[in-house]
This record gives C-alpha cells, structure tokens and sequence, in this order.
C-alpha cells in the first residue's frame, strides 16, 4: 500500500511539473490551478507515505521515477529530445535508486 501511494504521488508530481510549462509563468489560469493543485495532493500524499518509509528510499524513488515520466512527458508533449548524455544519465538515477532500495 506504502508504494502505491507513492506512485500516486509520483503520478501527480509528473502531472504537476507537465502543466507548469503550459502556465506560461503562472499567466494562463487552468494550467496554474491545475498544476498547484497536482502539487498539493502530491506532497500531501508523499507526506502519508514518509511515515511508513524511510526518506532516502521515498525521495529517490520518487525523484527518479519522477525524471524519467517526466522526461517522457517532454518527448510525447513537447516534442522534446533526448542526447546521447540525457539517456546515460537517466541511466545513473535509475542505477543508483536500484542501488538505494536494495541496500
């Protein structure tokens, strides 16, 4: 249960940092709402999973989950692209959140 909530967390910090680009400096109304409202319920939730989890498992978890939805968000969204060293270092934060839950 400690880990689906954090995918909801997770899911709505994505969601959040996806419809900041489109608030045009917080200007455009319904993604401004839509975005602080994604991020209220994703550190609300993120705080119910810190006290069932340790918080260098939770917070790695979830920033690197986070990085690579996110970063699919601008290839699928905006069109963005991926470099040679975007990929080795989307690599690393994977290779180290594994390395922060197993040990």
């Amino acid at each position: 249960m400690n880990y689906l909530l954090l995918l909801v967390s997770i899911g709505f910090e994505v969601l959040g940092t996806s419809l900041l680009k489109k608030t045009d400096g917080f200007t455009n109304l319904l993604p401004t709402v839509g975005t602080l409202t994604s991020y209220f319920i994703c550190l609300f939730v993120l705080s119910h999973v810190l006290k069932r989890l340790p918080l260098s498992l939770t917070y790695a978890t979830w920033g690197s989950v986070g990085l690579i939805l996110v970063t699919i968000a601008g290839i699928v969204f905006y069109h963005e692209t991926l470099s040679v060293y975007s990929i080795a270092g989307l690599f690393l934060v994977v290779s180290g959140t594994v390395l922060i839950n197993v040990f």
